[in-house]
């Protein structure tokens, strides 16, 4: 499903913090250059350049979802790295020319995100640095040249068959192509080169080893972590249902668990369906419209997009489920409402349950409602055979 994105706050301020790190480098390695006033000049409007570019391919790859696979990213995690990337920047000043790690900073974009994004954010600090470093072609082209292959190979890391070998080569490659280049320039060796050639194999080995994987698997993960933890107790939403309704807050969670539990007998996604049946009847809680104003505040505290579909999709009264989880949420919801229901007009009365849930499931099955969402036959008899056994709705 394709909502309409309105302004997010906390992706504003992640961007806002790029640019303000984006001009503090700037302006630091125009201090550590003792540049003129109209070359610091020139240098931030490189910047702004750079910036106009890297926030129009930042939306578009985060649209596409190449970012942490989640198109509603709250881009916190880039933020953070990119400003780390800036001091590291600031840091490899104090390193010889041509021996400077600029294969780092790709690895730690492209953790973060994509390798699109890791290769014009590491020639844009490649340009950067050899203009306030005062260095030369020969210098520049080294730095452009290894900024590719370390995102080309970092995105490589991404692929577990793979193993180590990308870091490997990385590591290979930083030693020998500072070599090369810096022998074009200056047409002599020296034991300078090799020291510092190891250096930077090192801390390029250690970026992709350690440091990569940790990154990637925190992006990775992004959205599981997320689900869960904006069903938790302490979560901003979560009080404010419990301020608003205790009868509601417990239905929520009742409705969740139950999801949850479903999802896991089946094969679907667990923490999205316990999210999503804790957050189905979102738009009660804010008044008309619904929908619309489920969807809008989903959005706005950046809920992964599959959540966020989930409650665009509430009864099927805008969208029929467009997922298997969407469509379990319905059918737990359903059965909710009718049980309820039965329960206010018949008090301790007996009823045949199981007959109730068979009847209400097939009816809605019939009518189509669950023919968007990509559940199997065997899937919907798993799910309602699983209900009818529910404990928790008898």
């Amino acid at each position: 499903m394709n909502h309409k994105e309105s302004v997010n706050l906390y992706r504003v301020l992640s961007v806002i913090g790029m640019v303000l790190a984006t001009l503090v480098i700037t302006v630091a390695l125009c201090g550590k250059g003792h540049f003129y006033l109209d070359e610091g000049i020139s240098l931030l409007c490189f910047d702004v350049i750079y910036l106009f570019i890297c926030f129009f391919e930042l939306e578009h790859e985060r649209c596409r979802g190449r970012i942490s696979s989640n198109v509603q990213t709250n881009l916190v995690r880039l933020a953070v790295v990119y400003i780390v990337c800036c001091m590291l920047i600031y840091g490899m000043t104090f390193f010889p020319e041509f021996y400077r790690p600029v294969m780092v900073v790709p690895v730690f974009i492209c953790a973060a995100s994509s390798m699109t994004l890791a290769v014009s954010t590491g020639i844009f600090f490649d340009v950067l640095l050899a203009l306030a470093a005062g260095g030369s072609f020969y210098e520049l082209a080294c730095y452009g040249m290894m900024t590719v292959i370390a995102a080309v190979l970092a995105d490589a890391l991404k692929i577990k068959k793979y193993g180590k070998v990308p870091a490997i080569l990385m590591a290979v490659l930083n030693f020998s192509m500072p070599g090369l280049f810096y022998y074009m320039s200056y047409k002599e060796v020296s034991d300078r080169m090799i020291l510092f050639g190891i250096i930077n194999s090192i801390l390029t080995a250690v970026s992709a080893c350690i440091f990569f994987p940790r990154i990637w698997h925190s992006a990775k993960n992004e959205i599981e972590d997320q689900l869960l933890d904006i069903v938790s107790e302490d979560y901003s939403e979560v009080k404010a249902l419990r301020d608003f309704s205790m009868g509601e807050y417990h239905r929520a969670k009742k409705m969740g668990d139950i999801a949850y539990r479903c999802a896991k007998q089946v094969g679907f996604r667990p923490n999205l369906c316990l999210a999503g049946g804790f957050y189905y009847r979102m738009g009660l809680w804010l008044g008309e419209p619904y929908v619309k104003r489920a969807v809008d505040k989903a959005s706005a505290q950046c809920f992964p997009a599959p959540l966020v579909d989930i409650i665009s999709e509430y009864q099927a009264q805008e969208n029929l489920p467009s997922s298997p989880e969407s469509a379990l949420i319905h059918m737990v919801d359903a059965l909710m409402i009718k049980i309820e229901a039965l329960e206010q007009k018949m008090g301790g009365s007996q009823w045949n349950m199981d007959m109730l849930i068979y009847q209400t499931l097939n009816e809605y099955s019939a009518n189509g409602i669950y023919d968007q969402s990509g559940m199997s036959m065997n899937q919907f008899l798993k799910v309602r055979e699983f209900l009818a056994k529910e404990e928790m709705l008898h």
